[in-house]
């Protein structure tokens, strides 16, 4: 079961196309901030043709950097519609009716999307370290590969409950969107920190305390209390998510 729905995977080229969006977004968003920023006179003495720096907690940090860190976070939440619509499709064509050990079938989506996972985090990672020189450490790993287990389980729960694919697309879009909006995907953590009202709104979304975790990492901040809400977060929300997908499958799931 689990070989077959890896080669679902690799045989999909909706997968590498999602794999290969961090970098590209990445790209296209720190160039679009160097030229609005170019065009600043206020920031032109931090800037060169090259390279671009951003305050950052009163550290200095690539605004590459921090769009590579939160838009990989973003693009591994928004995984969660692949893992979705792969759940879905197993009950529209009522291949999920005829499943016996139900646990078992969500257990193989699970893994083998959580493995997709992984492979995008390894893939832009490597290109991040070669193209924009960034190093990442060991905690920050840790904390992108835990990003993926919330993510998945959410995607499996809501493709369990919705009964048909545009209300799939767009719960997650909806949700996973807001979160990006707040999360720094669409403009730099630095920035939003700074800025009234979104310094405090931006906490709505768990992508801003990973993103947070990983820039201190980096520049070798202690990471303090905010590492204990990340580890209570996931915690809590994949049990949550958990019970909801259990709760699904005894009650029924039928289209």
């Amino acid at each position: 079961m689990l070989k077959k729905e890896i080669k679902g995977i690799v045989k999909n080229p909706i997968y590498y196309i999602v794999m290969m969006l961090p970098f590209i977004i990445t790209f296209i968003m720190s160039e679009g901030t160097k030229n609005y920023l170019l065009q600043r006179p206020e920031f032109t003495h931090k800037l060169n043709a090259t390279r671009e720096i951003v305050l950052y907690s009163g550290q200095i940090l690539d605004a590459k950097i921090q769009f590579a860190v939160s838009e990989l976070n973003f693009m591994l939440l928004m995984a969660s519609i692949l893992i979705g619509l792969s759940v879905f499709e197993e009950r529209r064509l009522h291949i999920w009716d005829r499943i016996v050990d139900k646990r078992k079938f969500v257990l193989v989506k699970f893994f083998a999307h959580y493995g997709f996972s992984v492979v995008m985090i390894v893939f832009n990672l490597v290109l991040f370290a070669i193209i924009f020189g960034m190093q990442t450490p060991l905690k920050s790993i840790l904390i992108l590969l835990s990003m993926p287990i919330v993510s998945m389980l959410f995607g499996i729960l809501i493709g369990l409950i919705v009964q048909n694919r545009a209300m799939l697309s767009n719960t997650i879009l909806m949700i996973v969107m807001f979160m990006g909006f707040f999360g720094g995907a669409l403009s730099l953590t630095s920035v939003l920190s700074n800025t009234k009202f979104m310094n405090v709104l931006m906490y709505i979304s768990p992508l801003t305390i990973a993103n947070k975790l990983i820039y201190k990492d980096l520049i070798n901040v202690n990471m303090g209390r905010e590492l204990f809400i990340w580890i209570v977060f996931i915690l809590g929300f994949a049990g949550l998510f958990t019970c909801f997908i259990e709760r699904r499958m005894k009650n029924g799931t039928v289209i």
